[in-house]
This record gives structure tokens, sequence and C-alpha cells, in this order.
């Protein structure tokens, strides 16, 4: 039986908003999921009371062997 190793990536993020600059590592299978735990753990920052986007993101990504 063949076993399938799901690859996964380093996204090296850096957050800027409110004021903040914070710079994060993320391991995720996929963009959407690294965009994902990003919101959920840093959202406040990206978000404004109003829930407008007030926050840039930049990212580097790298596969994980």
């Amino acid at each position: 039986m063949k076993s399938v190793i799901k690859k996964r990536k380093r996204f090296i993020v850096n957050i800027l908003g409110h004021s903040e600059a914070l710079q994060v590592v993320i391991v995720s299978d996929n963009i959407e999921g690294m965009y994902r735990e990003l919101y959920r753990l840093y959202g406040q920052i990206l978000i404004d009371s109003q829930g407008k986007n007030t926050g840039t993101i930049s990212y580097q990504e790298t596969e994980l062997t």
C-alpha cells in the first residue's frame, strides 16, 4: 500500500495595519488556508471597526520537504 504525503508550504507573511508591523510564519497546504489562518489569528490588525480591510499583507512562499 502506497501512502500519500501531502506537501505543505511555508508562508513568511509581513502584516502592516493599525500602526503595527508583524512578521509571522504560517504553514498551510495552500494559499487559501494561509489567508484563512491569517485572518483567524490577526484579523484585528487587518480589519477596522466597520469591517473594512485596512491592513496590507505581503508574503514569501516556500515548499516544505
